[in-house]
């Protein structure tokens, strides 16, 4: 996904969707990856796991403001606007300082709840901040209805800079890498 290869991302989520029961993260990059490839019915259904998924670990753990992301994502997918929005608020007022919460919300306003201003607003209060998922922003067919903003392209630029990198993307590899050198 860092480099763009959503076809080639796309198995390995789906094989992480089928390994943890409770994991809504999977479930949530495989909706995304279906929806950029077209595969509308597999998105559907990835959106409806995505949600299950989520209710329940909500249900053990009111506060997962990660959790509550996905699920926002998969309400928005589904066309549950409303009630996409209204976990929204409630995230943010549960846990306002999850920067990863805010960048998948900036993906839901700017994919399916159409509202341009409230996805910059969401990436300007958080990708400034965020260090290794830099590179999705980049590359996230999420982000596509704002890309070709200039507020879009400062932000991204802005990051680019400060990491002192040519692409965000490959910051986010090399980080990895460092990370995780046995991968």
């Amino acid at each position: 996904m860092f480099r763009g290869n959503v076809a080639e991302a796309r198995p390995h989520f789906d094989k992480a969707a089928s390994v943890v029961e409770t994991d809504c993260h999977a479930w949530g990059m495989l909706m995304s990856c279906h929806f950029a490839l077209g595969a509308e019915k597999e998105a559907t259904h990835a959106a409806k796991m995505t949600l299950e998924r989520v209710e329940r670990v909500v249900a053990q753990d009111p506060s997962n403001g990660a959790a509550m992301s996905w699920g926002v994502s998969a309400l928005a997918a589904l066309g549950e606007k409303d009630r996409a929005r209204e976990w929204m608020e409630r995230a943010l007022l549960i846990d306002p300082d999850n920067l990863n919460m805010r960048y998948n919300f900036a993906c839901a306003l700017a994919k399916d709840l159409g509202d341009r201003e409230g996805a910059i607003r969401m990436l300007e209060s958080s990708i400034s901040r965020l260090k290794g998922s830099l590179g999705n922003a980049e590359f996230d067919p999420d982000l596509d209805s704002i890309r070709d903003d200039p507020r879009f392209q400062k932000i991204i630029g802005e990051a680019k800079k400060r990491l002192g990198v040519k692409s965000v993307a490959a910051h986010a590899t090399k980080t990895q890498a460092v990370a995780n050198p046995a991968e």
